[in-house]
């Protein structure tokens, strides 16, 4: 299965280190590729982000929006776990968000 993450999620004001948590949460209790959904002209400078930041270790590819659009997505808008930014505060909503998505899918 498939979890589509905004990409504007990964950098400020979100907490890198709450989007490193969501995406290892996603990917390894919840069995979910992770891709990071960007606008076309911007997928390598998300990806030096996540690089530098030590972040990319759990998001499988970055795509563009019209890729993959029938998956669950996790955004600030138009998706199926809706945030502003990704914090220790909002952490244990999104993760909650995930795994009730997710439960009783055949992992």
């Amino acid at each position: 299965m498939i979890l589509r993450i905004e990409a504007a999620l990964c950098e400020p004001p979100s907490s890198i280190s709450a989007f490193r948590d969501t995406t290892l949460y996603a990917t390894v209790f919840r069995q979910l590729d992770v891709l990071l959904e960007c606008e076309e002209g911007t997928r390598s400078s998300y990806w030096h982000w996540l690089k530098k930041n030590g972040a990319h270790d759990f998001v499988r590819d970055l795509i563009f929006p019209y890729e993959e659009i029938y998956t669950p997505k996790l955004g600030t808008r138009d998706a199926n776990i809706r945030v502003d930014r990704l914090t220790a505060e909002s952490l244990p909503f999104v993760t909650e968000s995930i795994r009730s998505l997710t439960e009783g899918w055949y992992l």
